[in-house]
């Protein structure tokens, strides 16, 4: 009995500190996978900083290219750039099934509410009616 009680003692402090080994490891791993993630994101952003662009001469004069460039570099303009940017590369659009499915649905609720509310305003003036007839 007492051997039973200290196998089973054993036993529970073995798998306990089998599974703090698993810990350890799955915690080094994850740590591991995070400074090879953050290393890569430096490497970029060192490449991006280090690259610089090479300057081509520009045939027009030093006028209309310093327009150009402010022109460019307008809020407005920068902005209705990245927004062709984004809806162009980055937005996933539907299709044409998944469209029209949608445009149902948004019919169909939008005539079920409609109802509803109409219901109600029906029944309110109704009431309204009754009660100020008195």
């Amino acid at each position: 009995m007492a051997n039973k009680m200290a196998d089973k003692k054993r036993n529970a402090s073995q798998s306990e500190a089998a599974a703090a080994k698993v810990r350890g490891r799955e915690k080094e791993q994850s740590q591991n996978v995070k400074a090879e993630t953050r290393e890569r994101e430096e490497r970029k952003e060192r490449e991006i900083k280090e690259s610089k662009p090479v300057k081509h001469e520009s045939k027009q004069p030093s006028g209309t290219q310093g327009r150009f460039r402010n022109l460019r570099n307008n809020r407005f303009v920068r902005f209705v750039r990245e927004a062709y940017h984004e809806l162009r590369y980055k937005v996933t659009w539907p299709t044409f099934q998944q469209a029209r499915t949608m445009t149902i649905v948004v019919i169909a609720l939008s005539t079920a509410v409609a109802i509803i509310l109409g219901l109600a305003d029906l029944g309110l003036t109704r009431l309204f009616l009754f009660i100020t007839s008195r």
